[in-house]
């Protein structure tokens, strides 16, 4: 079936979005981490999240670009880069994202030997801080760009281990807090690396933070994400892109996001809902909060994106529709990380999906 022409650009439709005004079509959010295994043949996923010259990834990301035209581009590679950039060891896979194998800081005295990342030139980050020049030199004008950090929380939890900072929190709180605070300084300036780079957006997010109750999630999170998203704000972001990653706490430290301060910047919340009914109960929540927000994801990456068929894509993608896009605020995205060899017919039938329909009469 061929698509309507379209009668908004990226910029113009993700903006209208945010507020809850009309658009032409729902707007399609990000579609990595499926590009680290796109765009050159032969090429592995190692090959591709080591390469410094960012090349590799500048390619994978303007195929994905040119075959599924998205509404943003984020410049990611995997979710323990900055953390690898501080010291921690990962084992790298051809096919799959890297994963932690040796955390970084074992005891305070190795806190203060863990160095502040630069992302011209530590670990894997030259390839995120290159790739952002190389796609923003293409693609600026045409639709937003972002790159940024899985967080000030789950980089000191890879850095430290999920575990032990854990254990930190319960028996020596303090060490826990020097940790994250040690990781939110990393963090902001790993995104004023991007920002130099041409990243007009910015994110932050990952699982690490789903494992907190409500309690610790307040102490160790919230007020190093506030201090995170300031530091955006007063780089120049135009944008913040907030993940919310399954876990056991998903559901509950969700309600909590507001006090990062919606009010910085736009922000879109995406990631893991329990089902779509509850993602469209939190798109009225943080419309309480900020003039400029929306929900995405839901439907399961690495389940339904990655193990079904092009029509299930396609049936799931029109349920999760009819549900959450009617009065806008809402980005069509998967909940998480799409898996690096996931089918490329099943994401044509979850974008044509969302860019073909029109909300029921």
């Amino acid at each position: 079936m061929a698509l309507e022409k379209e009668e908004m650009n990226p910029f113009d439709r993700v903006t209208a979005a945010l507020k809850g005004e009309p658009t032409d079509r729902v707007p399609i959010g990000w579609l990595g981490r499926r590009e680290v295994g796109f765009g050159l043949p032969q090429v592995t996923v190692a090959d591709v999240v080591r390469e410094k010259s960012g090349y590799k990834l500048y390619k994978g990301i303007k195929a994905m670009v040119e075959r599924f035209h998205p509404d943003m581009i984020a410049v990611m590679t995997y979710t323990t880069v900055e953390a690898v950039a501080m010291g921690t060891k990962d084992k790298y896979f051809a096919d799959q994202l890297p994963a932690p194998i040796d955390y970084a800081v074992k005891s305070p005295e190795d806190l203060e030997k863990t160095k502040i990342p630069d992302p011209r030139v530590d670990g894997d980050l030259p390839c995120l801080y290159n790739a952002v020049k190389k796609v923003s030199n293409e693609f600026s004008g045409q639709v937003p760009i972002g790159a940024g950090t899985v967080g000030p929380f789950s980089v000191g939890a890879r850095i430290r281990g999920l575990w032990d900072i854990s254990f930190d929190i319960m028996r020596r709180p303090w060490f826990a807090h020097d940790v994250v605070k040690h990781a939110t300084e990393a963090c902001m300036n790993i995104i004023e690396g991007f920002r130099e780079a041409g990243a007009t957006g910015t994110s932050s997010g990952a699982g690490s933070e789903t494992v907190l109750g409500i309690e610790h999630f307040r102490q160790f999170c919230v007020p190093y994400e506030r201090m995170y998203h300031r530091k955006a704000k007063k780089l120049g972001y135009l944008s913040m892109s907030r993940h919310i990653c399954s876990g056991p706490s998903a559901d509950l430290v969700i309600d909590e996001f507001p006090k990062f301060g919606f009010d910085n910047l736009p922000i879109l919340v995406w990631g893991y809902y329990k089902d779509a009914q509850t993602m469209q109960q939190k798109k009225k929540l943080f419309t309480e909060y900020a003039p400029a927000v929306a929900v995405g994801g839901t439907l399961r990456a690495s389940d339904e994106l990655f193990y079904g068929t092009p029509a299930q894509v396609e049936a799931e993608s029109v349920k999760l529709l009819d549900v959450c896009s009617p009065g806008g605020h809402y980005f069509h995205m998967a909940d998480c990380c799409i898996p690096p060899t996931t089918p490329l017919e099943n994401l044509d039938a979850f974008v044509i999906s969302a860019k073909k329909y029109r909300p029921k009469a």
